[in-house]
């Protein structure tokens, strides 16, 4: 019996026709002759970098947001510790107060920039022009934020050369922090 079914066997292989055995393809080959796939188009990869791009600038734009929060911070709790410094003038304190201000403003000015950019209602704008502006205000509120910086550890050294003269700088070094929390 064994016998038989392998002939049957043998026998349908041998009533086969060349075109009916049909070496299968990948779907993702398609119907071409040829045995390279497919590739997704240019537009594909286009589209991909330029979503690519928007959620970079989306990660920019908040980037900036929150550099705009630390150049507050910075001035906030450092000018109140310089408040309580006798080693300033009031005449100072104004003057600096006045530079604050003026930093604050400017970058105020960047973000103002930015939001009429993200703005949906402004459509006559490319999104590689979109993408421009975005990168220009990072940097812009990137270089106050270090403008900030350095504006108040320069204060703060003025202060603590004059607490060097008098010989209180100790006092000086515990008012605006200890060696971990001081940048100056």
């Amino acid at each position: 019996m064994e016998d038989k079914m392998s002939q049957i066997h043998i026998m349908n292989f041998e009533l086969l026709e060349p075109y009916d055995a049909k070496v299968s393809r990948t779907v993702l080959r398609g119907e071409r002759d040829s045995n390279v796939p497919d590739l997704p188009d240019k537009k594909y990869y286009d589209a991909l970098k330029a979503v690519n791009n928007l959620v970079k600038d989306a990660r920019k734009v908040q980037q900036t947001i929150l550099m705009i929060g630390e150049i507050s911070d910075i001035y906030v709790v450092n000018f109140q510790r310089m408040l309580r410094d006798p080693n300033y003038r009031v005449e100072e304190l104004g003057a600096i107060a006045f530079g604050y201000a003026k930093l604050l403003e400017e970058s105020a000015g960047v973000l103002n920039e930015l939001k009429s950019v993200v703005n949906i209602s402004t459509l006559s704008m490319s999104d590689k022009e979109r993408m421009d502006v975005v990168d220009r205000c990072y940097n812009s509120v990137k270089q106050y934020r270090n403008l900030v910086g350095y504006y108040t550890n320069k204060n703060i050294s003025v202060s603590y050369l004059r607490a060097q003269k008098q010989g209180d700088t100790d006092r000086v070094m515990a008012l605006y922090g200890n060696a971990n929390d001081r940048y100056w």
